[in-house]
């Protein structure tokens, strides 16, 4: 490897969803298994990789998305944001656009600057569809540093 190239360093995979309930269009709903802790999760990596797998009975509109949003937890003491809405989503993570197709969808989100600690949110932003019950979300901490 050339002395100063980009390495990333990967931390563990942690799943903050594996049995989500369905999520109408329009509708959002908290990956709940977990929250995750940038220090106590990530090993202090600030960046994180969102992977979320899901299907809907009937195809989706193509190129409509799937949103993640954060609740950010512990901001003062052990007071936390209000919990994302739809219509407010607190802390906006990215989207995943989806397919036309009912067979299982496999996304994956890059995010920079992740809440030190939050809870994480799907947020089913107008497929025309039911997010079937099932979805998963996991998250695995990653940084970026020049090699040695």
């Amino acid at each position: 490897m050339m002395v100063g190239a980009t390495i990333i360093d990967i931390g563990t995979r942690k799943a903050l969803e594996a049995n989500g309930a369905s999520i109408a269009s329009g509708a959002l709903a908290q990956a709940n298994d977990a929250s995750y802790d940038i220090v106590s999760d990530g090993g202090g990596c600030t960046d994180a990789k969102f992977i979320i797998s899901g299907t809907f009975t009937t195809a989706p509109t193509e190129n409509t998305t799937l949103a993640v949003y954060a609740q950010p937890l512990d901001i003062d003491g052990t007071n936390d944001a209000d919990a994302p809405e739809t219509t407010r989503p607190t802390v906006f993570v990215g989207t995943v656009q989806v397919n036309n197709v009912t067979s299982t969808q496999y996304f994956e989100l890059l995010a920079e600057n992740v809440p030190w600690k939050a809870n994480y949110y799907l947020h089913n932003n107008g497929t025309g569809q039911t997010l079937s019950a099932g979805w998963k979300m996991d998250v695995i901490p990653y940084t970026s540093s020049p090699s040695a």
